[in-house]
């Protein structure tokens, strides 16, 4: 067997240091912690940590090693430099991973934005190990509108590895009558509009959200205004703004990409309507939006069906991610722009933003849209969010606003 090392520190990445048989333990160990103190350097001054674990090639003749400590079930990170045949070996065994199913990806380590780039993908690796085995909880059905956004429970498992949970409303307690949720009160101390309901609401949906030990949850909202004249929207709102990603009319396309973006970023997306697109931007609304993005809001009454309350919010972006899946999970849509606009259309669902694309893009969500819901994040996240689904294997194109 030829030698190996595991360069472990607790909360550092791990490095699988794997080196031609016979080679010294003095020398695995200098090269590796060489290579750790870069990393940590850049990720210290980026402000950033990542525990994650790579395969790291020392020289040639390592391609028996390092195929044992391939994995499935894991996006495997492989990195070489070019001396001592290292990356000889890492090509080889990259395409032995492709030959038998394993996910890899091959990182050169003498280009000058090597240390970046590792990083990102430590974090995607990260992302969608958090990810795998999560469990999402879809409260009723899938609203019937919805007619390319419910993918397969099998397929959210196999692509995301996400266990989709369905709880019909009947097999749950009623979501009016609850004991007020404090929280809820506390946020929303100036709603006066169905308080001790909408409270009552808030209470539901986290009770369900820990008793069936969910990471996210959408809900078939429409269903519960029409019965009963109480919306979901704030109750939504105050899920995100506590880092779960909770969703609309059970989306459950819209809540896969949430969860996604969710590990990944560490923030909860928000998910809006495409109201009107022109050659070269967008208008996003929706009733509900995560509260930590809102520099102020008003609560009104719901946009469709002008009953109960909905949130009305001015959302503080300006340079935003816009993303959605297809139903089949297989394809994406990736774009960043400049919001423009924060206006209070009549016409359209409360919180509102106008977005400026490229004419790229517009084209694109005018003549090829993956869906109606499309999830915004502040920020440009494109290249992490294009790692993930490259190691996905899902297809995309990666647009950037440039005026």
């Amino acid at each position: 067997m030829q030698p190996q090392q595991n360069f472990d520190n607790s909360a550092v990445p791990v490095i699988c240091a794997v080196a031609f048989h016979g080679a010294s333990e003095e020398w695995i160990n200098v090269s590796c912690r060489l290579l750790l103190d870069r990393l940590q350097a850049f990720e210290a001054n980026a402000g950033q940590t990542e525990v994650s674990e790579f395969i790291y090639f020392l020289s040639g003749g390592s391609e028996q090693n390092a195929i044992a400590r391939l994995r499935h079930g894991t996006l495997n990170l492989l990195v070489a430099d070019a001396g001592n045949n290292a990356w000889a070996a890492a090509t080889e065994v990259k395409a032995y991973a492709s030959l038998h199913g394993f996910k890899a990806v091959l990182i050169p380590a003498w280009e000058d934005h090597f240390l970046p780039e590792l990083s990102e993908w430590m974090k995607v690796k990260s992302a969608l190990d958090r990810l795998s085995g999560q469990r999402a909880g879809l409260i009723g059905q899938v609203s019937d509108w919805l007619v390319a956004s419910t993918p397969e429970a099998s397929l959210l498992r196999q692509r995301f590895g996400i266990e989709l949970v369905e709880l019909p409303f009947e097999n749950e307690p009623p979501f009016l009558g609850m004991r007020a949720d404090a929280q809820f009160e506390q946020v929303f101390s100036d709603n006066t509009i169905q308080k001790a309901e909408l409270a009552s609401v808030s209470t539901f949906l986290k009770g369900c959200q820990t008793r069936h030990n969910l990471s996210a949850l959408s809900l078939q909202c429409f269903r519960m205004v029409k019965e009963t004249g109480v919306t979901a929207c704030l109750p939504v709102a105050l899920m995100n703004f506590n880092g779960i990603p909770a969703g609309c009319e059970g989306d459950l396309v819209s809540l896969a990409g949430m969860m996604l973006l969710r590990e990944l970023t560490g923030l909860v997306p928000w998910m809006a309507n495409m109201v009107k697109v022109e050659h070269d931007s967008i208008l996003l609304a929706h009733c509900t939006a995560p509260l930590q993005y809102a520099r102020r809001h008003t609560i009104l009454s719901h946009y469709e069906t002008d009953r109960s309350a909905a949130l009305q919010a001015e959302m503080d972006f300006d340079t935003i991610t816009l993303f959605r899946l297809n139903e089949r999970l297989d394809k994406a849509f990736v774009a960043v722009g400049k919001v423009v606009n924060r206006p209070k259309h009549a016409h359209a669902c409360r919180t509102q933003i106008e977005v400026q694309l490229s004419e790229d893009d517009a084209c694109k969500l005018r003549t090829e849209p993956l869906g109606n819901h499309h999830l915004v994040l502040p920020g440009d996240f494109t290249q992490l969010l294009s790692k993930a689904l490259q190691a996905k294997g899902i297809k995309h194109k990666q647009h950037h606003f440039s005026k």
